[in-house]
């Protein structure tokens, strides 16, 4: 058996929102907590939550916050964030190579709507074709999630400053991957401004 982990992206500063995006207040939970919560229900075998050296976790749901060994979540601090998303990236991937991890999906805190289907679609990809990677799109641009191989960890390794995964799409540089088209904008919509909360509080209500 493969053996699949999530690595949950949440080490960012909110800058354009003002405030810490991530403890506000949506549906039952917050914006950090939706998509870490369907994420824990799916086949990944656990979930590497990155976050700031000093982040209070006040935007994790109060329930995973007390025992996060024991619901699934390896919290990793990240020192380095502040030199660009690819340090929280890096430090999360490191920590999937110590466990011995054969492929990752990487996801972002700020996408509460990305659904255990999704990420299940992802590995259900994955095991049928083996490629270095399985990629979500919508209207054909690339979103996270991301399923990467352990394959594809050098390559990942090697990004610097606000270099994304996506980066590495380019020209074939990890090798043909596989993708999976989705038409409904609101399951990929990421939280960044405040009209995007906005809009993240209409999509709960209709």
């Amino acid at each position: 058996m493969r053996k699949m982990m999530g690595i949950y992206l949440a080490a960012g500063y909110s800058r354009r929102m003002g405030v810490n995006k991530l403890a506000l207040p949506l549906k039952h939970s917050t914006v950090g907590s939706l998509g870490l919560e369907n994420a824990l229900s799916s086949r990944l075998d656990d979930i590497i939550v990155v976050v700031r050296k000093e982040d209070d976790l006040d935007w994790l749901d109060p329930a995973l916050r007390g025992n996060t060994k024991n619901n699934g979540l390896n919290l990793v601090r990240c020192g380095t964030e502040n030199h660009g998303q690819a340090e929280s990236l890096k430090t999360g991937i490191k920590q999937a190579i110590q466990l011995q991890i054969d492929a990752i999906v990487i996801m972002l805190a700020d996408q509460p709507f990305v659904t255990k289907e999704i990420i299940e679609d992802l590995i259900n990809q994955y095991e049928r074709f083996d490629p270095p990677f399985v990629a979500a799109r919508l209207q054909g641009i690339i979103q996270p999630p991301v399923l990467f191989s352990s394959r594809v960890f050098p390559s990942l390794l090697k990004l610097e400053g606000d270099q994304g995964a996506k980066s590495l799409f380019a020209n074939h540089q990890i090798g043909q991957g596989s993708f999976i088209d989705f038409k409904d904008d609101r399951l990929l919509f990421d939280v960044d401004q405040i009209k995007d909360y906005e809009k993240a509080i209409k999509y709960t209500s209709s």
